[in-house]
């Protein structure tokens, strides 16, 4: 027993430094801190600055580079984002940007916080793979991901590359398959673009639809997102199950505001042109986001103008996904 609180309290020690620790404020945007696990940041990784004194998160980073000759390891951080009006202090703990630190850190919403790249975190964390109401397509799910919803599935082949079918045509008698392609990811823009083409069982009915998403952040709780989904030979008025929803009827350009609560739910707003019927509409909605399951409810129109309730006028929308 005599050699047991020696060690529990050299495990203490260890745990109560992260991963590392601040050294200096350089500036208002660098800090310099030490590194006492290379294996958990690196450079270009991304950090979460934890307060000693209250164990919140208070600002996060990115790791500029690393002087590994050295023990600790000094490294250089360049801030993204101060959380609230949070004060940077030496001695605050450095922590890598993984699912266990930002549950229990207690990390607000920030649309410049979304993460990429890690099937191990949970989805309210990431940017949005599908946009819920809106028909528009979202960004690419990470490698082996799979988004399963009511109306559709989609599975990550690769973070950059993602497959794709439609459940409601599958319904309605057409076979299906997609793409979903990311053509650029950095911090100023991200692009996705995708194709959908469909052949009906019954006839020679085929429908092919192409388009893309344009996310240009704003600022720590703001995107805007610029959307074209392009319908050619739409579906027969046969088909029950998309029409219903809505679905592959129309082109349209939309634009669409995002903005990240506390919590990690999302606000989602924005007008919309329709092609075909040279009309401007728009939806708004509200999206509720648990680890994996997504569930949206909002309110759509393709006409502005027609001041009624119904499929001509403005009618609810909703989704139900699961994405894991």
């Amino acid at each position: 027993m005599k050699f047991l609180f020696p060690i529990l309290i050299a495990l203490y020690s260890l745990s109560s430094f992260g991963a590392g620790q601040v050294i200096s404020i350089e500036d208002s945007q660098e800090l310099i801190i030490d590194v006492y696990d290379p294996e958990e940041i690196a450079e270009d990784k991304i950090v979460v600055i934890v307060s000693r004194k209250n164990n919140k998160a208070i600002a996060y980073g990115k790791i500029v580079r690393i002087d590994f000759e050295a023990t600790p390891h000094p490294a250089l951080v360049e801030i993204i984002e101060i959380i609230g009006n949070s004060l940077v202090m030496p001695r605050d703990l450095i922590y890598p940007l993984n699912k266990k630190v930002l549950k229990e850190s207690k990390i607000p919403g920030f649309a410049s916080l979304t993460v990429t790249g890690k099937k191990d975190i949970p989805a309210r964390f990431k940017d949005l793979a599908s946009f819920g109401v809106f028909t528009s397509e979202g960004h690419t799910l990470d490698k082996s991901e799979v988004l399963l919803s009511l109306f559709k599935i989609q599975y990550g082949l690769t973070s950059d590359v993602n497959l794709q079918i439609v459940n409601a045509l599958w319904l309605d008698g057409y076979a299906n398959a997609g793409l979903k392609v990311a053509a650029l990811r950095n911090k100023y823009a991200k692009i996705t673009v995708h194709s959908l083409g469909a052949h009906s069982f019954k006839n020679d009915d085929y429908i092919w639809q192409a388009g893309g998403v344009i996310t240009l952040p704003q600022n720590a709780k703001f995107q805007n997102h610029f959307m074209v989904n392009l319908t050619f030979d739409k579906q027969s008025d046969e088909a029950k199950a998309t029409k219903d929803l809505n679905l592959f009827r129309d082109s349209d350009i939309r634009n669409i505001s995002e903005y990240v609560t506390d919590n990690w739910n999302r606000i989602l707003w924005g007008p919309a042109y329709n092609v075909e019927l040279q009309t401007f509409g728009g939806t708004v909605s509200y999206m509720w986001i648990w680890d994996t399951f997504h569930m949206s409810l909002g309110l759509a129109t393709r006409d502005f103008t027609e001041l009624k309730m119904g499929p001509d006028g403005y009618y609810y929308v909703y989704d139900l996904f699961w994405r894991f």
